[in-house]
C-alpha cells in the first residue's frame, strides 16, 4: 500500500535587499511591482487596471475598501495590514504570508490561494466562497462569521481558530481537522462532512446536525 504524500507549504522566496518605495508610486510601473518594500501608506486599485507584485513586503499598509480584483500576489509577506473590504474577487496568491492583519469583510471570491500562511489575522466576516485553496494554513485568526461556502480545499489546516458561525456548505471537509478550532455552531453540508476530524466535544454537535440527540450521563 503506497503511504499517502503529507504536502508541506513553501515559504515565500525574498530576497535580501529591496528598494524602499511609497504606495502612491505603484501606477508607475504599469502595475507591475518587483523586489520592493512598503512601510505605511495606502493603496488604492482600480476596477480597470490589474497590479501584479512578486517578492514584496507590505508593513502597516492599508488597502482597506479598494478595488484589487484579479490582482496577482507571489511571494508575498503582509505584517500588520489592513484588509477590512477589500475586493479579491479572482486574485491570485502564492506563497504569501498574512502575519498579524487585519482581513474583517475581504472578499476573496473565486481566488486561487497557494502556499500560503494566515497567522493571527482578524478574518471575521470575510469571504472565501468558490476559492480554491492547495496547501494554505490559517493559525490563531478569528474566523466568526466568515463564508467557505463551496470551497475546493486540498491541505488546508485550520489551528485554533475561532470560527463560530463560519459556513462551510458544499465544501468538501474530508481530512479537514478542525479538533483545536473554537465555535459552537457551524454551517455544513451533510454529504461533505464524512471524514472531517473534530473533537469529542464538537462530535456532540455534527451529531445533532445529523438529527441525532446525544445522552448525557
Amino acid at each position: 500500500m503506497t503511504k499517502k504524500r503529507v504536502g508541506k507549504r513553501q515559504r515565500p522566496k525574498i530576497a535580501k535587499v529591496h528598494e524602499e518605495m511609497a504606495t502612491d508610486a505603484i501606477w508607475r510601473h504599469d502595475g507591475y511591482v518587483e523586489r520592493v518594500r512598503f512601510d505605511g501608506g495606502d493603496i488604492a486599485g482600480s476596477e480597470d487596471e490589474r497590479l501584479s507584485f512578486n517578492d514584496v513586503l507590505f508593513k502597516s499598509v492599508t488597502f482597506s475598501s479598494s478595488a484589487l480584483k484579479a490582482a496577482e500576489f507571489v511571494d508575498v509577506i503582509f505584517d500588520t495590514c489592513d484588509f477590512s473590504n477589500v475586493n479579491f474577487q479572482s486574485a491570485v496568491f502564492l506563497r504569501c504570508e498574512f502575519r498579524n492583519s487585519k482581513l474583517t469583510g475581504a472578499d476573496f471570491t473565486h481566488a486561487k490561494i497557494a502556499h500560503t500562511l494566515f497567522s493571527d489575522c482578524d478574518g471575521k466576516y470575510s469571504t472565501f466562497s468558490f476559492s480554491g485553496m492547495k496547501e494554505v494554513d490559517f493559525e490563531g485568526c478569528n474566523l466568526m462569521d466568515s463564508d467557505f461556502y463551496e470551497c475546493s480545499f486540498r491541505e488546508v489546516r485550520f489551528t485554533t481558530c475561532q470560527m463560530n458561525d463560519i459556513n462551510f456548505s458544499e465544501t468538501n471537509l474530508n481530512g479537514i481537522d478542525l479538533s483545536t478550532c473554537l465555535y459552537d455552531r457551524i454551517e455544513v453540508s451533510l454529504p461533505h462532512i464524512a471524514g472531517c476530524i473534530v473533537s469529542k466535544e464538537q462530535a456532540i454537535g455534527f451529531a445533532r446536525v445529523l438529527g441525532l440527540f446525544v445522552k448525557e450521563d
